[in-house]
């Protein structure tokens, strides 16, 4: 029995690293966007960081491609890893699109949409800090909900973004640019909804 807790702890305990290192991409990811232009050097980061993410999923894949029990079902797990690594790739590509388009001037919404992800972040890392215990308490599946609600609040923020650029006085070049920036933190967002929608599927089989 002390075999199999073992076996399943390892499991837990990557994906609450995981987490942990999300939160550090984050706070990049957010002094990026509230410090540019000034900031820009700092882009080149986002990679390393991504970098530091990926090692961490091929950690999981190579302890689930080797391991005979697991938590919960292997799916899961492989699912739940590939929407992690997504919220990473999604940061790193809108803040090296800043860069790469050569954006001069920092949107107000490109900030706040940096700051909803964060807290998003920080609620998926406690869902994965969490998600050992969920089946003697619901910490884990009542923040997986409350990242919907912080999705719902950077939806609106973007489609507010959007609006301004399409109904605004802003030359067509740079409704490209912000376009595509804003597109990516969209995503990165939706990334967070996802892997919390995987967890609480977890739960709901699992409970």
């Amino acid at each position: 029995m002390s075999r199999v807790k073992r076996k399943e702890d390892v499991f837990y305990g990557l994906f609450r690293e995981y987490g942990q290192k999300l939160e550090k991409v984050g706070e990049v990811y957010l002094r990026i966007f509230k410090g540019y232009p000034e900031t820009r050097a700092m882009v080149s980061s986002m990679k390393e960081y991504e970098n530091i993410c990926d090692d961490q999923a091929r950690r999981i894949f190579m302890e689930l491609s080797s391991s005979f029990i697991t938590p919960f079902d292997r799916d899961d797990i492989s699912a739940l890893t590939k929407r992690l690594d997504d919220i990473v790739d999604y940061m790193e590509a809108a803040a090296s699109r800043l860069d790469l388009f050569a954006i001069e001037d920092m949107r107000p919404e490109g900030v706040q949409l940096a700051e909803i992800t964060v807290t998003a972040i920080s609620q998926v890392s406690k869902v994965l800090d969490n998600l050992s215990g969920f089946k003697r308490n619901n910490i884990a599946m009542e923040t997986a909900l409350a990242v919907d609600v912080t999705e719902d609040e950077g939806d609106a923020v973007y489609k507010n973004a959007l609006a301004d650029l399409f109904h605004g006085d802003v030359p067509t070049l740079e409704i490209m640019k912000w376009s595509r920036v804003f597109d990516r933190m969209e995503l990165a967002l939706n990334a967070c909804e996802h892997a919390c929608d995987i967890v609480q599927g977890i739960i709901m089989k699992n409970a």
